[in-house]
């Protein structure tokens, strides 16, 4: 199968660094017909021209080798059951957590009893939102976030590009009610 190098760097921002989540330090390709990276904060999922005969998980550091081994004009890789370009690697023995169920479906609602819920509230991790931008450069265009409300994922989207796309965590928020109090009756005091 051939995937393209846009992709593939692209997706290596949002795959886990972390040794003890073993099993998402690597590039996911789905019998779906999906690539698919996560750190469990951001997800990157790609759509493939062709769908693997088994899930299989390439280790980051294969990937990374590769695309550097390819160069920066390559365009696309070409990936098999045991290379990835020029570079043959052993798949991570590990599964893959079932990422469709973080992907926002379009139906979600803010918490009608709770202000903070409101998209207007939902914060970031700014340095997720820096590799955002990254990956909108990568992919030729810019991205863009979708909020549905404070407590769920957000959809990221990257200019036109309709085989791809990305879902971030917004940031847990605790309020200080006894700020919140106290500001409240100086005000009206």
């Amino acid at each position: 199968m051939i995937i393209l190098t846009d992709l593939l760097k692209a997706a290596l921002l949002c795959a886990s660094q972390e040794e003890s989540r073993y099993y998402l330090r690597g590039v996911h390709l789905s019998t779906s017909g999906h690539m698919v990276t996560t750190d469990g904060h951001r997800m990157f999922v790609a759509r493939l021209n062709d769908q693997p005969a088994a899930d299989v998980i390439i280790p980051l550091a294969d990937v990374q080798a590769a695309l550097k081994l390819a160069g920066a004009r390559c365009q696309e890789i070409e990936v098999t059951a045991d290379r990835v370009g020029q570079i043959a690697y052993t798949p991570v023995d590990g599964t893959f957590p079932d990422w469709r169920r973080v992907v926002p479906t379009g139906e979600e609602t803010p918490a009608k009893d709770k202000p903070e819920d409101l998209p207007g509230n939902v914060h970031f991790n700014h340095a997720y939102i820096g590799d955002l931008a990254k990956m909108g450069k990568l992919l030729g265009g810019s991205s863009m976030l979708h909020p549905v409300s404070a407590s769920h994922p957000c959809l990221v989207t990257f200019g036109e590009r309709a085989d791809c796309f990305a879902v971030l965590m917004p940031m847990r928020r605790t309020i200080d009610r006894t700020a919140v109090l106290t500001r409240n009756v100086v005000m009206a005091g």
